[in-house]
């Protein structure tokens, strides 16, 4: 008997079908995919609301954002180092909010390695002395800072335009300064950090739950920032990437702090080469500020209350500074 064999035409059929059933499928598995990422990139943010209420309650305040002595080129002297303040000229501390938090997401070990007086030394591997050596504290990295939907989110490391890629462990989350997060200062009429601490971290300042006299279901704490700008990355004016910001163990602002006066998912506009250069650089500092994520439509954050929301890109202006501001005696509605 003649065994019956698929006519081409059936075969090209079947093929259609599955192609058909494969382009549904794709966008199922990438819904999901997101969706699990979303989930872990709120739990991340849950487990770092939870450290600092920890931290809270064993310290009876909230760590600094900042703790670093920078008199020689901070023209506002109401945020000298706590020491300088106590009389101390040298040996100042220096770290950073999420050093800070270390010992409340199971990292008493690495906690444990930081130089606090001798900053340098951080960069030295303590197993074979190298600069910079794969077990050199600034190149640590920690699971629980890193958003999966993030851009950078497989080698979240530093790539500068020049330079060493590589050096320095990028953190997915940063405390909310308030305001404004970067320049720490300015004098050509930019916003910056200085001009208004008035977020739940600060620089050489620490805060009580006290002082959040705006509600802690109304304030900001945590949020993320989106390690992704075509402009930004490419821009020989910028001349740099948004992917060698987030040192999150050097301790400077554009490293730990973001501010609520720049819309969520801001990114550097297609024209920025070839506008003035003071436009530039408030744009610059605008997207360094800037809270933003690899989530559909808006980002995530902790709350004062260590709660966690997706707020989207879309908040009013007005209601995003308010949620950014600690003490500010706005009335906040559903966002």
């Amino acid at each position: 008997m003649k065994r019956q064999g698929f006519t081409l035409i059936e075969l090209l059929v079947v093929i259609a079908i599955i192609a058909v059933l494969i382009g549904l499928l794709l966008p199922a598995v990438q819904k999901v995919r997101e969706a699990a990422a979303r989930m872990s990139c709120s739990n991340n943010l849950k487990q770092l609301g939870l450290a600092a209420h920890n931290y809270h309650d064993t310290a009876g305040k909230f760590p600094y954002g900042v703790l670093r002595d920078q008199t020689s080129s901070n023209p506002s002297p109401g945020f000298p180092h706590p020491a300088r303040a106590s009389g101390q000229t040298s040996g100042f501390t220096r770290h950073a909010l999420m050093y800070a938090l270390l010992p409340y997401i199971e990292q008493q070990n690495l906690y444990t390695r930081w130089n606090d007086t001798n900053f340098d030394a951080n960069h030295l591997d303590p197993v074979t002395g190298v600069v910079d050596g794969p077990q050199a504290f600034f190149k640590q990295p920690v699971k629980t800072l890193v958003c999966p939907s993030n851009a950078n989110a497989g080698s979240s490391f530093s790539e500068p335009t020049s330079g060493t890629p590589g050096i320095y462990f990028l953190t997915s989350y940063y405390g909310s300064a308030g305001t404004r997060g970067y320049p720490r200062w300015a004098t050509d009429g930019r916003p910056g950090l200085f001009a208004f601490q008035d977020g739940v971290f600060n620089q050489n300042k620490q805060n009580k739950m006290t002082d959040i006299s705006d509600g802690t279901t109304n304030t900001l704490m945590f949020g993320e920032r989106h390690y992704f700008d075509p402009i930004f990355d490419t821009s020989p004016v910028a001349d740099d990437r948004i992917k060698d910001w987030g040192w999150v163990w050097f301790g400077a602002q554009g490293d730990a702090f973001l501010g609520a006066n720049v819309a969520i998912n801001f990114k550097l506009p297609a024209n920025f080469d070839s506008l003035g250069a003071a436009q530039q650089q408030l744009l610059f500092d605008d997207r360094i500020n800037a809270y933003g994520s690899g989530h559909t439509g808006g980002a995530n954050f902790t709350l004062a209350d260590g709660s966690v929301r997706f707020i989207s890109d879309s908040i009013s202006p007005v209601t995003l500074l308010a949620l950014g501001t600690r003490a500010g005696g706005e009335v906040i509605g559903n966002f």
